[in-house]
């Protein structure tokens, strides 16, 4: 019985290992910027073979012919309805499940997010039109596998409520992208993992990173009248300044998300990536289009690179604008800043605002606020409430056991002393 017991409270334990954090993973190697100085050239570098990049190119001339009338809309994920969801999941497990270019198309797109392609991604003028291209690819390849998907985007902003605790959000949850408490276990990605054999993982809202965009910064860049060139948003400056800019806006999801998505050289293989940076890429199409209704030229690209005396790298010279951008040899940097691409490929669906906040059942508009927050329906905590009734109950009885078994015990040992 003792036995039996004992292994019964081992798989308990084991269990909570896997529903944990897998260490080895997490502790990936990190970008570090400084090494984008360190006796490496600064012309055009992709870690991606020959293979990988001729797809790539491919699906970038697929991405110019896909057209349709009336031109896609990318949504809200939560104005979607359950079948179009399902459906842009399928089609998403399809490319991860896609091996016609190895290891898969997924994983092929999640690698270009990787090693010495960020040094010219992030931290710059190029920051903004390198992810717009890759959206693209990432949107053309689903659409690939699917196409009635249109890649829906994650407005993050509907989750930071000031009001109650942002776990909360449906977002993580069987219905759409699955757990965010450890290894995921549950929902469309499921036991995902990546090249490297690990897990995708979240830690979300972890007690030192609790930030998800502000409503107030988002709405400064998309509104603010005396916010209109792009040196104003985009990540160049001191830490003080960050936080203004559509980039620093962009890191805090990741650091709330956690896990896979909290290391840049891994993030985009978490799924949520694509979604995250459609909303980023969203908050820039509105700043541009403030700058058309104020006459500046939204096409402009300043050579801009973030520069840092402590951490000694200068990353001016991967944000030139005619320099060729990385993983994307078609293209210069300034070609990301073109305005063929929403409004002729694409366009983006406002973000839901009140007083209906599009229809949703997972958004509310909370008068208080004057704007729309993410909630929870009760059908969506109905299964989770019986899973933890259930682990509670078996823990219960668990504990119940070890006491009788360990007072059973002692008993006899004070019965044979007489």
């Amino acid at each position: 019985m003792t036995h039996v017991l004992l292994f019964f409270l081992s798989a308990l334990l084991n269990q909570a290992v896997l529903n944990g954090e897998d260490i080895r993973c997490i502790m990936l190697s990190e970008i570090n910027f400084a090494d984008c100085n360190q006796d490496l050239s600064r012309e055009y570098f992709c870690s991606l073979t020959l293979e990988q990049q001729t797809w790539l190119q491919s699906l970038w001339k697929a991405a110019l012919q896909d057209r349709s009338t009336p031109i896609r809309k990318r949504r809200e994920i939560r104005t979607l309805t359950a079948t179009e969801r399902s459906t842009f999941f399928s089609a998403l497990n399809n490319l991860k499940n896609d091996t016609t270019v190895k290891p898969n198309k997924f994983d092929t797109l999640a690698l270009i997010h990787s090693n010495r392609t960020l040094c010219s991604a992030h931290r710059g003028s190029n920051f903004l039109g390198w992810h717009r291209v890759y959206l693209l690819l990432f949107e053309t390849a689903i659409r690939q596998q699917d196409d009635s998907v249109t890649l829906p985007y994650w407005d993050s902003v509907l989750d930071n409520q000031n009001i109650t605790d942002p776990r909360h959000t449906v977002i993580f949850t069987d219905q759409f992208l699955g757990n965010g408490d450890g290894i995921v276990d549950s929902g469309p990605f499921k036991h995902w993992l990546d090249i490297n054999n690990c897990p995708l993982q979240r830690k979300v809202s972890r007690i030192d990173h609790t930030e998800l965009p502000s409503p107030d910064i988002i709405n400064m860049i998309e509104n603010d009248i005396k916010v209109h060139h792009v040196a104003d948003v985009i990540d160049h400056l001191g830490k003080a300044e960050q936080a203004l800019t559509i980039e620093g806006q962009h890191n805090l999801p990741h650091e709330w998300v956690g896990g896979t998505m909290d290391v840049l050289n891994s993030s985009a293989r978490d799924p949520t990536f694509i979604l995250h940076h459609a909303f980023i890429d969203y908050v820039w199409e509105k700043f541009r289009q403030k700058q058309e209704r104020l006459g500046e030229n939204p096409e402009f690209y300043p050579p801009l690179g973030k520069t840092s005396k402590t951490d000694k790298y200068n990353l001016t010279s991967f944000h030139t604008a005619d320099r060729t951008m990385d993983c994307f040899p078609w293209m210069e940097n300034k070609d990301g800043y073109r305005s063929n691409f929403v409004g002729i490929l694409y366009e983006y669906e406002e973000s839901p605002q009140c007083p209906n906040c599009g229809k949703s059942k997972y958004l509310t508009c909370n008068k208080k606020l004057n704007r729309c927050i993410g909630s929870v329906p009760k059908d969506s905590v109905k299964g989770h409430l019986w899973a933890i009734i259930i682990i509670i109950g078996v823990i219960v009885v668990a504990i119940i056991i070890v006491f009788c078994l360990l007072k059973k015990r002692y008993s006899k040992k004070d019965y044979t002393r007489f």
